[in-house]
């Protein structure tokens, strides 16, 4: 490589443009050229003509199969036609010197067999008693040429006690109004030479053979008779192809091979379906014999390229030398740059090409140095100004928590102290005050009869106020709520409080009813007694259903009514809360403080539902 230092005279962009153009042009185009091309065509030319050559073979094979096997169908079916066959006469003279010719006539070398009308054997050729009166109707394509009426071929099936495999041809016999009467069938022997002579010696080499296949797959015919009746490899690929009725080439991977003591090898095939019959014609042979003249080709190419490359190796040895140096250098100072290092300069590399590409490299590092420097005193002053606010916003929210909580507590504290208070002095002085009038309507007077009467009124007066006094003991702090839990509160509050309206009330549990901590079970009813409290003022409801579910985790409660409704925006927009805004908000304050959500639909006309969820602890919480 040229000395880049002082006095030396540097690469210019033309000089590297022309070694890579002598260099690599030279070599490596030159060996893709005329190894590439030539060598794939002439090998894939070669593998083409001896697939379709095969393919070609077993359309032919099919072709030469159907043909045999229509004639042997039409054969049958021509017994319909002759003079003197009718099932539905007591003669069957006629049908038996019919079925005589058929069976001479025909590859059925395992019978010829016809059948009523329920599938039932009438007469066989050659005779054979104990198949006289055999209910055949079991059988596959027996049923479908009694449904059909159409001749076919079947596929291999057992037949007989002796577990004898067969295929069968049928064909319908008919009146003379085209109704089907019965059936003619004649058995193939599969082990024996008629249908192996239509294959016949095809020329494969050592190792090809034919087979015909139906279509679940079992050999039916081979040039190998060993592999008769068994299941041929690949049966469902075949399956599929003669339910497709589709040609095709290709190779068998792990296929059996011709030769005996090769075991399993990989084979090519080609595949014919029989047009007129679920059978399929496959002509096999291994691939290393198929494709030898191909592999021939392609192995001289390997030798040529071999030769090719060494040659093209050597050429690149010489453009290494003049590229890698300062490519080693440029990809050092890229991965210095990826590792986050934007302090080291990259050194001057030339005037070519790699130089005019380390100034780039050395201009983005200093413009990336400079952007990066810039991002990070943006970062750190968001960062700041994100850690001020966040800090402010935290600490708004525990201050706002931490006081509403203290006054929601100390609220509660204040109707506990009130209704004690009203419970022991007032609810007390009053009872007393009423016994004490009774004892004095009781004594003597002047004018009897009008102190008692203004002592009953008193003791009237007097009744109400305490029924008051009970009444705002209760709205202060039910003590049914610690005796008894949340839902006979609930119960107990909605019928005494909605029922007084006109309203019907329904309350549903669902789940394990449980006892909560004190302090949730007097948020909730809190907030169910404020939303029961507005539908007796403005609802003017009819129905009112009231659902509590209990759950593992949390506890979902719906109060639903049929009133008229409001709109829930406009009640948040309106500045007077004093009555309905300010109710509102302090069962959603009550709510969040347990972790939960409150959430109201509602519309003009058309009722108002309150929906509640909280999670559920059994943990009292802490006071704020």
């Amino acid at each position: 490589m040229r000395d880049l230092g002082k006095g030396a005279t540097p690469f210019t962009g033309h000089s590297l443009q022309k070694r890579i153009v002598i260099l690599v042009a030279t070599g490596i185009l030159f060996m893709l050229l005329v190894l590439g091309v030539s060598s794939f065509m002439a090998v894939n030319e070669s593998v083409g003509r001896s697939l379709e050559e095969r393919l070609i073979l077993a359309q032919t094979t099919a072709s030469h199969m159907e043909q045999l096997l229509d004639q042997n169908l039409s054969r049958l079916d021509a017994v319909t036609f002759s003079e003197g066959v009718d099932l539905e006469d007591a003669n069957l003279e006629p049908e038996k010197r019919e079925l005589h010719e058929a069976y001479l006539d025909t590859i059925f070398t395992n019978g010829v067999y016809l059948l009523d009308h329920d599938g039932k054997v009438l007469w066989t050729e050659p005779y054979q008693q104990q198949w006289i009166g055999a209910d055949m109707s079991n059988l596959a394509h027996v049923r479908d040429a009694l449904q059909t009426g159409i001749p076919r071929f079947s596929d291999v099936f057992t037949v007989g006690a002796s577990g004898l495999r067969v295929v069968a041809g049928v064909a319908p016999v008919k009146d003379r109004y085209g109704s089907i009467t019965g059936l003619v069938m004649g058995f193939i022997d599969l082990t024996g030479s008629s249908l192996r002579r239509t294959i016949g010696p095809l020329g494969l080499g050592e190792t090809g053979y034919v087979e015909v296949i139906d279509s679940h797959g079992v050999v039916l015919v081979s040039s190998r008779p060993e592999l008769v009746l068994t299941d041929s490899d690949h049966k469902d690929v075949m399956a599929n192809l003669i339910q497709a009725r589709r040609a095709t080439v290709g190779a068998c991977h792990g296929c059996h091979s011709a030769a005996q003591d090769q075991g399993k090898t990989t084979e090519v095939m080609a595949f014919a379906p029989l047009i007129g019959v679920t059978w399929g014609v496959a002509v096999r042979q291994s691939e290393a014999e198929a494709l030898a003249p191909a592999n021939r080709l392609q192995q001289r190419f390997i030798i040529f390229g071999v030769l090719l490359f060494m040659a093209g190796v050597v050429m690149t040895w010489g453009i290494a030398r003049s590229l890698v140096r300062p490519l080693k250098v440029l990809t050092n100072a890229a991965r210095k740059i990826e590792g986050g290092n934007l302090s080291d300069p990259i050194p001057p590399l030339g005037n070519d090409e790699i130089g005019q590409l380390g100034q780039s490299l050395e201009t983005m590092r200093l413009k990336l140095k400079e952007s990066l420097e810039r991002i990070e005193g943006w970062n750190k002053e968001l960062e700041k100004n994100v850690s001020e606010r966040t800090r402010e916003l935290e600490y708004s929210r525990t201050v706002r928590g931490e006081l509403l909580d203290k006054v929601i507590t100390a609220q509660e504290e204040e109707r506990r102290r009130i209704a004690r208070e009203l419970h022991d002095d007032t609810s007390q002085a009053l009872a007393t005050l009423a016994m004490a009038m009774d004892t004095a309507a009781a004594g003597p007077s002047g004018d009897g009869t009008q102190w008692k009467e203004k002592l009953a009124g008193m003791k009237a007066l007097v009744v109400n106020a305490l029924d008051g006094v009970h009444q705002m003991i209760f709205d202060l702090r039910p003590s049914v709520l610690d005796d008894l839990g949340l839902m006979p509160t609930l119960r107990w509050y909605a019928e005494k409080r909605l029922q007084a309206s006109g309203a019907r009330v329904r309350l549903e549990v669902s789940g394990k009813e449980k006892r909560l901590p004190t302090r949730m079970e007097t948020a909730i009813f809190r907030a169910v007694q404020e939303a029961i409290t507005n539908i007796a003022r403005h609802a003017e409801a009819e129905n009112v259903l009231i659902s509590v579910e209990f759950g593992d985790s949390s506890m979902f409660i719906e109060v639903e009514d049929d009133g008229k409704g409001f709109d829930p925006e406009q009640l948040t927009k309106t500045r007077n809360t004093q009555v309905k805004g300010l109710g509102l908000l302090g069962m959603k304050e009550r709510i969040e403080l347990l972790h939960g959500s409150l959430s109201i639909r509602s519309e003009p006309g058309g009722g108002t539902t309150l929906s509640i969820r909280v999670p559920i602890t059994t943990e009292e919480l802490p006071h704020g």
